[in-house]
């Protein structure tokens, strides 16, 4: 039982200090160096003792011996101890060694790979499966994102638009309590699943910011019906699937879909891609149910047209919708410094 308690000791020991062994293995090592032959004249003098002194002799002889032999014993412990301590030590700091300078080689493979303005669209795929959030590298404006089969990866992108992705959530609806939302960040994510959970995990232990919903009143743009029955609203016709293409310059094309769709991520609805131009939440009142064709097309003036008046003209025009601004409670993503 004092071997065991002592082996345990020992293993806490290394434990506290980053060396994780088992107490078998730190046995095996002090075993391997604890076999010590006695001094070669030690046997010859105990007998020759013994003969001359007789049997009068013999109990304090063989105390005295005893308690020399109990003094080289735990001597020759101490040292096995020490030299089985250097023995795993060693090996152990080689192995750990070793262990990170091939993480350290690999991760900077993946980061030539990944962490570059233009990557190619299979770096999602040839990177190593991790989760990874960095102060972004690039200060000249450098920016871009993408995603398949749940895996994401972007450059220079402020932290608002990162907690959409990882909270599903569409980047005008996200409202940071605290913190700097538009502090720019490299980042990766592409595990074989969970690498949205994931990505939450990474935000909170290299940002320290955590999200939640809540309903709370914000400005927000109103789509309503002006114009009933305008030419731009069409049934569906000769396409069952719905989806969306954007062609370029001012150009927006829906098929078989509804004007806004029940979770605001749905991003292939007319809702979301106007939340996308606008940058604030539009909500739907409009009161259409159906599904919708639509081949929305305006000249997009970019910064010099920094309110949409064109895309505002166009939906008039076209649609027979108008934008108006409004003030409405609406579900949030909240965005706060972990707890």
């Amino acid at each position: 039982m004092r071997v065991n308690r002592a082996l345990e000791k020992l293993r806490k020991f290394f434990a506290k200090r980053g060396v994780t062994f088992s107490a078998a293995a730190i046995a095996g090592a002090v075993s391997a160096n604890s076999v010590q032959a006695a001094p070669v004249g030690l046997a010859k003098t105990i007998s020759a003792v013994a003969i001359t002194k007789g049997a009068a002799a013999g109990g304090s002889t063989l105390a005295l011996v005893k308690g020399a032999l109990k003094i080289m014993a735990w001597t020759k412990a101490k040292t096995a101890i020490v030299v089985g301590v250097v023995a795993i030590l060693t090996a152990g700091t080689t192995t750990i060694t070793v262990k990170e300078i091939v993480a350290h080689r690999e991760e900077n493979h993946d980061e030539a790979l990944w962490r570059v303005p233009n990557p190619n669209p299979d770096v999602l795929l040839k990177v190593r499966p991790q989760v990874t959030v960095l102060p972004t590298k690039f200060q000249d404006g450098k920016d871009g994102w993408m995603h398949s089969g749940g895996r994401r990866w972007g450059i220079g992108l402020p932290a608002k638009l990162i907690m959409s992705f990882a909270y599903d959530c569409p980047p005008a609806r996200v409202f940071f309590a605290s913190g700097d939302a538009q502090k720019r960040y490299d980042f990766i994510a592409n595990l074989p699943q969970g690498s949205d959970e994931a990505l939450q995990r990474g935000l909170k232990n290299k940002l320290g910011l955590v999200a939640r919903t809540e309903m709370r009143n914000a400005d927000v743009l109103a789509l309503r019906v002006q114009i009933p029955n305008a030419p731009g609203l069409l049934p569906p016709v000769g396409r069952i699937a719905g989806g969306t293409e954007r062609d370029g310059d001012g150009d927006f094309h829906v098929y078989n879909e509804p004007i806004s769709a029940q979770h605001p991520s749905m991003n292939f609805t007319l809702t979301m891609a106007l939340e996308g131009y606008f940058g604030m939440p539009v909500v739907d009142q409009t009161g259409l149910k159906q599904n919708f064709q639509i081949n929305l097309r305006w000249k997009d003036l970019g910064d010099q047209d920094p309110e949409h008046d064109a895309l505002k003209r166009a939906l008039l025009d076209q649609l027979g919708l108008e934008i108006v601004p409004t003030n409405t409670p609406i579900e949030m993503l909240v965005v706060e410094k972990a707890k």
